[in-house]
């Protein structure tokens, strides 16, 4: 069975990966978990983002997990061989167990519940399932596994690395790469000049509508690298409930 996982979240950041991470190797919280390293992806996310169906399938659990507080799973069968998904720390669940549900389909709303969160998130796990048991429960995590080998290229990439998910001409790259000198010319004297062969910069320009200077304005970089400028003027802000 080939799983493929679509993306949680309209924009994503990651804040920890799965496994053996360096924060994980100095923490003792996992191992005091009986866990070998982190065992899922973090999000990060506004309470009140909405939170999507990463595939298809059967609600089998939604409700109050202890650890990871308001949750929802998310199985592609419960019969013979498949896998769960599970979305942890929400502010709602938006679905109900027995629930079938397609992909992109929101199943919640981001939060912060949960014993084990110290902030807002959204902790993604995934798990291998034989008729509706989670198998190689002694792997380290549970029978967790990393979702992010699942998911579609780049996915930990902010928009503008996507060109804002908008189907993009490479002959406009080009020309704004190259063929531009005034932008060859006030990327010299900034010494920012290796901004040209930088995607997320030149996508920025090139399909968000941002001007030079605000593209290169780090303090608007979670603006600019998660909404076009038209999305911004129309009051829309990355990581928020209006992101679906």
């Amino acid at each position: 069975m080939k799983i493929e996982l679509d993306l949680p979240l309209k924009d994503v950041l990651v804040t920890q990966y799965f496994g053996k991470t360096k924060f994980a190797q100095k923490s003792t919280f996992y191992t005091s978990l009986g866990l070998d390293g982190h065992n899922g992806v973090d999000f990060y996310a506004k309470i009140g983002m909405p939170v999507k169906a990463c595939h298809s399938g059967i609600v089998t659990w939604a409700g109050t997990d202890g650890g990871g507080g308001i949750s929802v799973t998310l199985a592609s069968t419960t019969k013979g061989l498949g896998y769960k998904t599970i979305y942890y720390h929400l502010s709602v669940a938006k679905v109900k167990n027995g629930d079938r549900v397609n992909t992109g389909d929101i199943i919640g709303l981001a939060g912060n519940s949960g014993k084990y969160t110290t902030g807002p998130h959204l902790h993604l796990g995934l798990k291998w399932m034989r008729d509706g048991v989670t198998i190689n429960y002694n792997n380290g995590y549970k029978g967790a596994i990393n979702p992010s080998q699942y998911m579609p290229n780049n996915w930990d990439k902010p928009n503008a690395y996507h060109r804002y998910y908008r189907k993009g001409s490479l002959l406009a790259e080009v020309l704004v790469r190259f063929k531009n000198p005034w932008l060859h010319r006030q990327l010299k004297k900034r010494n920012k000049l290796h901004l040209v062969y930088d995607n997320i910069f030149i996508n920025k320009i090139t399909y968000g509508g941002w001007s030079f200077l605000e593209a290169i304005d780090d303090g608007l970089n979670q603006t600019t690298a998660y909404l076009k400028k038209s999305e911004s003027k129309d009051g829309q802000a990355s990581f928020s409930s209006n992101r679906e």
